[in-house]
């Protein structure tokens, strides 16, 4: 942290942890494929997929960050970067949403003097401690549930705020499945018919 900027940097012991699980996770399942009935075809699937995930994560790690300088707040993920004058922010709303299984995250919601959202910043791969301090230097009045709340009840206090796949997570959810299902019937179908 310069005198001016202030840095955040995600909690890497955190990310780190993440990625070990990813890592034996993907091989397990894979080394799971290819010692089981399942057809192998399904291996390399399973294997790009967590690779994928990995090299988010690494990419995540190395390149995200929250900056907050004396004119602007910077929000840089691993392939982009968001920024807004700081002098927008009217208000911040706080909050921990909860998703479908239980998986919760924080998130940062800066709005500005209409109560517009101005940027959401997640502050769920940051130490909580640096979200704190980052809503201290930022100074403006900050709000939001004191426990977690689910995206249904959040929406309804907080219209406009959240994406329609967190309203509606269980649409999404089916959709995103249907979708990877018939691509991977696709890919069956075109080896079996490769094999004859």
């Amino acid at each position: 942290m310069s005198d001016s900027n202030l840095v955040l940097r995600p909690d890497l012991r955190a990310g780190l942890a993440v990625l070990a699980a990813m890592v034996v996770a993907g091989a397990g399942i894979v080394a799971a494929i290819l010692a089981g009935d399942a057809p192998t075809v399904f291996a390399p699937i399973v294997g790009a997929v967590f690779t994928a995930m990995v090299v988010l994560l690494i990419a995540t790690l190395l390149r995200a960050r929250i900056v907050l300088t004396p004119h602007e707040i910077v929000v840089r993920g691993p392939f982009s970067r968001q920024h807004r004058p700081r002098s927008h922010v009217a208000e911040v709303v706080r909050a921990t949403i909860i998703a479908p299984r239980g998986a919760s995250g924080e998130s940062l919601f800066l709005l500005d003097a209409r109560r517009d959202l101005l940027l959401r910043v997640s502050g769920g791969g940051y130490k909580r401690e640096d979200i704190d301090r980052l809503l201290d230097v930022l100074g403006a009045p900050c709000s939001g549930p004191a426990r977690p709340i689910g995206a249904k009840e959040f929406a309804e206090a907080h219209p406009g705020l959240l994406s329609a796949a967190e309203r509606h997570p269980y649409r999404f959810a089916f959709t995103f499945t249907f979708a990877v299902a018939a691509a991977l019937a696709a890919l069956v179908l075109i080896s079996l018919a490769i094999t004859r």
